[in-house]
Order: structure tokens, then sequence, then C-alpha cells
């Protein structure tokens, strides 16, 4: 299985604000997108659909 590291910014600001998000689906959008978009600051979106 990979392993991945988290930053402490998601670990402490992203999951405290959004308590509804599972590392799980992250790893999965991640894995897996649709589409992926570069953003400034050398950061990067992963898109894709989760089915609960």
């Amino acid at each position: 299985m990979t392993r991945y590291k988290y930053t402490p910014y998601f670990e402490h600001e992203v999951l405290r604000k959004r308590p509804y998000l599972k590392k799980e689906w992250c790893i999965r959008v991640v894995e897996n997108p649709i589409r992926v978009e570069s953003q400034e600051g050398n950061r990067f979106r992963f898109v894709t659909s989760i089915k609960m």
C-alpha cells in the first residue's frame, strides 16, 4: 500500500473545517483524478467524483 504524508495545514485546518472529508477519499482522488489543474505556488487541484 502506498503511504502518503499530510501537511500540518491539511491535518489541522482543512480537516478541522471540513470534518466530512475522509483521508481515504483524498488518496482515491490523487490516484484516480478525472482532471488535474495547476495552481500558483507549485500546487495542484485533483478533481473526481466520490460515491459515498
